[in-house]
């Protein structure tokens, strides 16, 4: 066993290696084994590659899934609907902490709360939920009205939040979240 420097070291050269490639499925799998870490800073090109990264790999499951529908002959439409839902649920809650963990890091690269991450997702939240009440014309009346409001307001956070996290550059030197990265 090592001591915790030669870790430390360990992963600084990982990170390193890392951020020299273009590789979107290394990327994506660094974010996946960093999903406990809220605690340090990541760049632009670490966010962008995981998503990418992200597409890649469930393209290539989907793929995969509708391989196996096919080969077992699920045909009729409501099967296919419910294993592919049933899927994509699955996938978001596996890729609910990775993402959560890189989202708090990117806040923390441009020196921001990384409690933004809550307001991100509350947000999000909250557009599929009002969307979905819509969607089924449960909303009538001043209802209404107010649910367009808070679902303007919730988009326009997102927006916002979405392009600190895409777009804005983190801070060139060491800030109150860490150094900085390569």
């Amino acid at each position: 066993m090592y001591n915790m420097e030669e870790k430390n070291e360990s992963v600084a050269q990982e990170e390193k290696n890392l951020y020299k490639s273009n590789n979107p499925l290394k990327f994506w799998w660094f974010v996946v084994k960093r999903s406990l870490d809220f605690k340090t800073r990541s760049p632009r090109k670490e966010f962008w590659m995981f998503y990418l990264g992200n597409i890649i790999v469930f393209v290539i499951l989907l793929t995969l899934l509708t391989l196996v529908l096919h080969a077992l002959k699920v045909a009729e439409y409501t099967e296919l609907i419910a294993v592919y839902s049933t899927f994509v649920m699955i996938w978001r809650i596996v890729l609910l902490l990775p993402t959560l963990s890189l989202q708090t890091r990117r806040f923390h690269d441009v020196n921001k709360s990384g409690w933004l991450t809550v307001l991100f997702f509350a947000c999000t939240f909250s557009l599929g939920f009002i969307s979905s009440a819509f969607e089924h014309n449960y909303i009538k009346g001043e209802n209404f009205t107010v649910l367009v409001l808070i679902a303007l307001l919730c988009l326009a956070i997102d927006i916002w939040l979405f392009i600190v996290l895409g777009f804005v550059k983190g801070t060139n030197d060491s800030n109150k979240y860490g150094p900085r990265t390569l």
